[in-house]
């Protein structure tokens, strides 16, 4: 019985030991790799090193946004003690600089309890609120691992680094920061970037929390070339999770470089002349090139890589000349007379007219359509084709409106671009609005509209809405004797190693119109700023000719809209350009001129000087 004991127990033991040897097996043999990497784990730190995007030039060299140095102190939160944290918020109280809190996008959870009244912890919901209220460049992000400052003055980091034995568990780390160059004037074109968001997280699975991305214009059209390839540095800690040391890095791969069409000085020139609540784009109508890209007012961009705070947002957003609204391709209004050239090539291509025919009735101000007098401008008499375009004469166009139909006209229109988005390579256009009969009829039924809305539609007034972009698409297709050229505002593309990445080609369509209608009219617009009773003479340039065509749109709502469309030199065009005004007037005497002191830039014609003759008296002798 006792040996039984004995070997029982002894079997219990053997089983134990064996159990051991076994586990000891595993851990040495079979899972040593795992266990090697997670203790590892415990003594490597990596830290990513954000890669530097790409930079974005004119194509005269100039250096639109590009990245510039900036620090970022990092506390670890769970190792800091009290007293590095009064350290930290001594330091900044003596630089006089002001802190704002911002709400971390890494975690939903509140931040380890902090003093109160301190500048980086335990803030109360009213500190905090005064502090956004103030203007700051300084941000601090709080989470459950980390609290971050971020653009730090450099005074503030030298003395961190030179006392760093009281600061064991703060660290600094330098990022590339974006840098706007020219602020608002490029600043719709352009776009910005910004930290990514949570939802935008969801379809970039590849980036992490805190990466910069492009949220607007060619920052975000182009984002795939623009953003790095991010670098890691691994360092040593030590238990208490403190970095002892380098042992490794890998290099970040800064992004590609983008090369713009835009001219940097046209575009400051046009921004400066241009009144507020106004568009001017231009292109080469032969390649489809922007040359000049125009919203004012801007914004300014630099407002928003580190997060913008809610007063500035607030102040945008309720700013009645709406600077964040990019005009050019978002902005939809009625193209007024321009939208007669789309008339009068509808009816050249049905046979109603020539270039030679008159009306049967004749301009007096005005006519009667059905029970509704339909006015026009001025009074013309009778004229014919050429003349009405150069005059704007609307009655002309009334008739031809009442020939063609509803129908006729918004066919051709969208045939040439209009109701479509123009494929210009930015994100954000808009197609406008090309009414047809079936929507007539939908909204006001068969009986609810009658005639005069053909008459409405021939001269661009009524429910069809256009963009800046589309008009210039629309007449730089005329320049270019009937061949529409996509708009493209990125020329190239280039890697970090000076290899051409991308080089952007425009698509050409050709206008369904014949060389005939094209060349009617290409001379109407070329008398529209010639002729001596043309309605765009502001816009001569002298020794080039320009064509164009002005235009104002009525607004129920207050001022009338002007435009004004042109292209230079008329017989090989190098520029195609329209501006706009928001409640600007009329189109001749507002936008014409801005049209004709930009192509003087553009063609560096210089006014003549006239030195200042002075009289000279001789005196009589005696």
């Amino acid at each position: 019985m006792k040996d039984r004991r004995i070997t029982a127990l002894f079997s219990i033991i053997s089983a134990i030991f064996g159990i051991l040897l076994i586990r000891l097996a595993c851990l040495q043999l079979i899972n040593a790799q795992t266990y090697r990497r997670l203790a590892k784990q415990n003594y490597v730190k990596p830290i990513v090193i954000e890669a530097p995007r790409g930079i974005i030039y004119s194509k005269d060299k100039k250096v639109l946004a590009d990245n510039v140095p900036t620090y970022t102190i990092v506390i670890d939160s769970n190792k800091a003690t009290k007293e590095e944290y009064e350290q930290i918020d001594l330091l900044f109280s003596d630089s006089n600089c002001q802190i704002s809190i911002v709400k971390s996008q890494m975690s939903n959870a509140l931040p380890p309890p902090m003093e109160s009244g301190s500048r980086i912890r335990g803030k109360r919901h009213e500190d905090t609120k005064s502090h956004e209220n103030k203007s700051s460049n300084i941000k601090v992000t709080n989470n459950t691992l980390t609290n971050t400052i971020r653009k730090v003055p450099f005074s503030i980091v030298c003395r961190i680094e030179e006392e760093k034995s009281a600061f064991p568990n703060v660290y600094v780390r330098s990022h590339p920061l974006r840098n706007y160059t020219y602020s608002e004037v490029f600043s719709h074109l352009i776009g910005y970037a910004a930290e990514i968001s949570k939802t935008e997280l969801k379809n970039y699975p590849d980036y992490r929390l805190g990466t910069t991305i492009g949220k607007a214009g060619v920052e975000k059209e182009y984002e795939k070339f623009l953003k790095g390839k991010d670098g890691t540095r691994y360092v040593e800690v030590d238990v208490r999770g403190r970095e002892q040391g380098l042992l490794s890095s890998v290099s970040p791969e800064p992004g590609c470089d983008v090369w713009l069409n835009i001219d940097a000085d046209l575009q400051l020139f046009a921004y400066e002349i241009l009144p507020n609540k106004s568009a001017c784009v231009a292109m080469d109508p032969a390649s489809g090139k922007i040359l000049l890209w125009v919203s004012k007012p801007g914004f300014d961009p630099n407002s928003f890589p580190l997060g913008i705070s809610s007063e500035v947002w607030n102040s945008l957003m309720a700013d009645s000349l709406a600077p964040l609204w990019d005009r050019v391709e978002k902005g939809t209004f009625p193209p007024a007379s321009i939208f007669k050239l789309v008339t009068c090539a509808a009816a050249l291509e049905q046979g109603i007219v020539t270039r030679e025919t008159y009306q049967s009735v004749g301009c007096t101000g005005g006519m009667l359509i059905g029970t509704r007098k339909f006015g026009c401008w001025e009074t013309h008499g009778s004229v014919d084709l050429i003349d009405a375009i150069i005059l704007s004469c609307d009655v002309y166009f009334y008739q031809l409106g009442l020939q063609l139909g509803v129908e006729a006209i918004t066919t051709q229109a969208k045939k040439v671009g209009f109701g479509n988005k123009t494929g210009v390579d930015l994100p954000a256009e808009l197609s406008g609005f090309l009414p047809s009969e079936k929507w007539y009829e939908k909204r006001y039924g068969k009986a609810g509209w009658g005639k005069g809305v053909a008459a409405n539609i021939s001269v661009g007034q009524g429910e069809i809405l256009v963009t800046p972009l589309q008009i210039l698409y629309f007449i730089a297709g005329i320049a270019n004797n009937g061949v529409l050229c996509t708009p493209k505002v990125v020329e190239k593309v280039v890697g970090s190693n000076g290899d051409e990445v991308l080089s952007n080609t425009s698509n050409l369509v050709t206008m369904p119109w014949s060389h005939k209608t094209i060349a009617v009219l290409r001379e109407g617009m070329l008398g529209v700023v010639n002729a001596g009773n043309g309605t765009g003479r502001a816009a001569i340039v002298p020794g080039i000719e320009v064509a164009g065509k002005t235009g104002t749109a009525q607004n129920p709502t207050g001022k009338t809209h002007a435009w004004f469309a042109a292209f230079a030199p008329y017989e090989k065009p190098q520029i195609a350009i329209v501006v706009f005004a928001e409640h600007g007037g009329m189109g001749g005497s507002v936008c014409a001129p801005i049209v004709g002191k930009v192509l003087k830039k553009f063609f560096h014609y210089e006014e003549p000087y006239y030195e200042e003759q002075t009289e000279i008296v001789v005196q009589p002798t005696t």
